[in-house]
């Protein structure tokens, strides 16, 4: 009887461990795939700046869970939105996000994104770690990838550069916005640099 719970045990461990080691072998692939996609359209000669930049939005809108970093930006002045209002900042926030990636087309020059390892944090979220390395400026920088498992799809939420989480950057942002201006003035905001992009 010890001897088959024993081997019960170890069965379980094994079983636990692979699929620990699978949901973070996935969000590394997913955090290079989808870096390494990105640099393959930057680089295609063939395609112009709006292909381009039409093709880098269709990736983050598939890779990132917009409308989860949409809510989380908005803070605590969610609750104070009918549902008009977070309908109508959904659906511009998701506009808005795609063409805050793209327009940063550029600022490339050859920057290459090489993940290094991951730890998970819990049952549905893994952190990856990797760094961007840039020969002709000369330098490295740490880039931390929040991926979750949402409804069996890996999706990222946010990036930590160097330490600093670019959602929680963007929160208080619109949090400031939102103080001086009030939700229209952040819609306008938001879709000023929409119009511009």
């Amino acid at each position: 009887m010890l001897r088959k719970n024993f081997f019960l045990n170890i069965f379980f461990f094994i079983i636990l461990s692979s699929n620990s080691y699978s949901f973070e072998t996935e969000a590394e692939q997913l955090v290079q795939s989808t870096t390494d996609n990105a640099k393959k359209i930057i680089l295609d000669s063939n395609l112009n700046i709006a292909d381009k930049k039409k093709k880098i939005e269709a990736i983050a809108l598939d890779v990132v869970d917009v409308d989860g970093l949409g809510r989380f930006t908005l803070g605590s002045s969610r609750k104070d939105l009918n549902e008009a209002q977070l309908k109508k900042y959904s659906e511009v926030f998701r506009v808005f996000f795609a063409k805050n990636i793209s327009s940063r087309l550029q600022n490339y020059s050859d920057q290459n994104i090489k993940v290094t390892g991951s730890k998970r944090i819990s049952d549905n979220y893994v952190l990856v770690n990797s760094k961007m390395i840039s020969k002709k400026e000369n330098q490295e920088i740490k880039i931390d990838w929040r991926v979750f498992n949402i409804n069996k799809k890996l999706v990222i939420r946010d990036l930590v550069v160097e330490g600093l989480s670019l959602a929680k950057t963007q929160r208080e942002e619109f949090s400031s916005i939102l103080a001086s201006k009030g939700f229209d003035g952040l819609i306008a905001n938001l879709n000023e640099f929409i119009s511009k992009n």
